[in-house]
């Protein structure tokens, strides 16, 4: 992968505010507004686009919402039909006409499409996957080099949703596990985001005394991606943990320090692995 300089702009000097994302050498535009800024802000919105809704980029499954057309309209239509939302992320193509409807449609299209497939985040509103439109090879191919645009100023900005947790180029030694001699056992690695505990991971059914809940164990039993198979909970998807604590927490059925509890094949901690000097 090349490397590629992403400006970040701030309108109002406030980091929590509005932000403008852009590659010097691209036309794409990825305007962030807070929902408690959109009124002051609304005419930066005024163009024909793609838009994100968003509750929180601190969640680890964000809920979203994907729409198209003309954004200001939209989100204002949003603000006072929609709860959920608490930030917008409205993609632009920098030049005189911007992205048509067509082109709407297929990045539209896509970003369900690519939000469904990854399951790292909830889409409660988008009831239906729209269908693909029939353009030209040639369009098709210059949107998917703006696809690769946007989804990298959307991770940057906070937004990693789209992105796959799976790292393809991990190697054997990067592999973790935590386990106990009640046959519980998950295995992760740690990565930028926190600890990806991989799909199939064994947790122990019963909480240890003195560990009156788990929030992280409680939240994945209600959605369904941790199922009670005989005397273990089965993870039922990779999982992100932004607290290595967490994830050790969720396999052993007890707070846990993550830090000393996750190991490589040759038994060195997580904290050997990333803290030592």
């Amino acid at each position: 992968m090349t490397g590629k300089t992403i400006q970040i702009y701030l309108p109002d000097g406030n980091p929590k505010g509005v932000k403008k994302a852009s590659i010097t050498t691209d036309k794409i535009e990825i305007i962030q507004i807070p929902r408690t800024d959109l009124a002051e802000n609304n005419k930066l919105l005024n163009f024909n686009g793609v838009y994100i809704l968003v509750d929180s980029l601190k969640s680890e499954k964000p809920e979203i919402y994907i729409g198209k057309g003309d954004v200001k309209s939209r989100t204002y239509s949003h603000d006072s039909k929609k709860e959920f939302w608490n930030l917008v992320f409205a993609i632009r193509l920098k030049d005189d006409t911007g992205f048509n409807d067509a082109h709407n449609s297929y990045l539209e299209y896509y970003f369900i499409n690519r939000a469904e497939k990854l399951q790292q985040s909830i889409m409660n509103e988008n009831k239906q996957l729209p269908k693909c439109p029939n353009l030209p090879e040639e369009i098709i191919s210059e949107l998917e080099c703006y696809i690769q645009t946007i989804e990298t100023l959307l991770s940057t900005l906070g937004l990693k949703c789209f992105q796959p947790l799976e790292n393809t180029n991990a190697k054997k030694k990067d592999l973790l596990s935590c386990s106990d001699k009640y046959g519980n056992i998950g295995y992760g690695e740690y990565t930028e985001e926190g600890l990806l505990l991989y799909k199939g991971a064994i947790c122990k059914k019963d909480l240890h005394k003195g560990t009156d809940h788990i929030a992280k164990r409680d939240e994945l039993i209600a959605s369904g991606t941790l199922k009670l198979q005989d005397d273990h909970y089965i993870l039922q998807e990779n999982t992100i943990f932004s607290s290595v604590s967490s994830a050790a927490a969720l396999v052993l059925g007890r707070r846990a320090n993550g830090w000393s509890e996750w190991k490589d094949k040759s038994g060195k901690t997580l904290n050997e692995l990333e803290r030592s000097i």
